[in-house]
């Protein structure tokens, strides 16, 4: 499978940092989440902001991997390509998902040729386009990456082990997506929340050892029983 990243503002952590600009800090993360599940991962780095660029590198991509999985570009500023590149090299077939972090989903296939037959594309390569914030980066690959490359490998794929346990903060602002909460378990037995669950607060998840599933316009305070999911039942 093929991994890349979209952004002029990017820079690989250790290089100086433009003006502006802002490290990947989700290279490493998905490419070790990728390996994890026994893949062979091809990275292809970062690629400009521009739609001929993303366009090419779509085309390239789909000729020797089953995955292409992209991080960034995918909401609806202007300098967002992988849409509309994806729509023209292939077919999206989802755009948008109800959970936060993560909205801006994306996926679809991409053809690996333009020769037709009947009318038809000879063959596809499967395409995932995530969010670049790390946060929501990180918790779409585990809830819809992972189980879609563990189908691909022939595997089971089940719901992850949840389990009740005690919120020992209040969540009093419930959003009409359903949220994931990065939490970790304390010495009480009770779930403590990380205080900023911004989408780009990657410290949020090392912190974490799991996430509290919210359903939609939920909210709950200390005491009450909440859904954990552990970050051990979706890294396997």
């Amino acid at each position: 499978m093929l991994l890349f990243f979209t952004g002029d503002e990017l820079s690989l952590p250790g290089e100086p940092l433009k003006p502006g600009g802002i490290y990947n800090s989700n290279r490493d993360t998905l490419l070790a989440c990728i390996k994890s599940l026994g893949c062979d991962a091809t990275d292809f780095g970062i690629v400009p902001d521009s739609l001929d660029a993303t366009r090419e590198t779509l085309r390239k991509a789909s000729k020797d991997h089953d995955l292409i999985i992209t991080s960034g570009g995918v909401s609806v500023g202007e300098e967002d390509h992988i849409k509309p590149a994806v729509t023209a090299e292939g077919r999206l077939d989802l755009w948008q998902i109800g959970i936060k972090p993560g909205k801006p989903l994306a996926f679809g296939a991409v053809r690996k040729s333009d020769d037709l037959k009947g009318g038809v594309a000879e063959a596809e390569t499967w395409f995932i386009g995530l969010p670049g914030n790390p946060v929501s980066s990180f918790v779409t690959f585990l809830l819809f990456v992972r189980p879609f490359i563990l189908k691909l490998q022939g595997r089971d794929v089940s719901p992850p082990q949840a389990y009740p346990m005690r919120a020992d903060f209040d969540w009093l602002k419930a959003d009409r997506r359903n949220e994931f909460l990065r939490v970790k378990i304390n010495a009480q037995g009770g779930l403590d929340l990380f205080p900023n669950q911004s989408s780009g607060v990657l410290t949020s998840a090392s912190w974490g050892d799991g996430l509290v599933d919210c359903p939609p316009g939920q909210a709950f305070k200390v005491g009450d029983i909440v859904k954990y999911i552990p970050f051990n039942a979706l890294l396997v």
